[in-house]
């Protein structure tokens, strides 16, 4: 028995469903919030975001499964902003990890 092998064009998965819906990463970027340097890096798996931009940019292209399971982990987080607990953020869309809080000082 002979089988084919066909070329497998690989993209990264977030480039993929991007390209996919025809958008372009700046205006990606644009409705997500999100810097395009930012986005474009992530892309390439060199850079990652956090989960209330990972939840705007599943929402901007389209991906509500995904979006549904990040709600309550942004919900989560916005009612304790609402309620004065301080929460670090970090810039770049970084995650929150213990070496982020270190390096904008924010321990608690």
């Amino acid at each position: 028995m002979r089988i084919d092998s066909t070329p497998v064009q690989h993209r990264p998965p977030l480039r993929a469903v991007r390209a996919a819906r025809g958008m372009g990463l700046r205006e990606v970027a644009e409705r997500a919030g999100i810097d395009p340097g930012h986005l474009s890096k992530v892309e390439r798996g060199q850079k990652q975001l956090s989960v209330d931009s990972l939840h705007r940019l599943a929402a901007v292209l389209g991906l509500h499964e995904l979006a549904s399971l990040l709600t309550p982990y942004v919900q989560k987080a916005q009612n304790s902003d609402a309620a004065g607990g301080a929460t670090p953020t970090a810039s770049s869309d970084e995650p929150i990890n213990e070496s982020t809080a270190k390096k904008t000082g924010e321990n608690s």
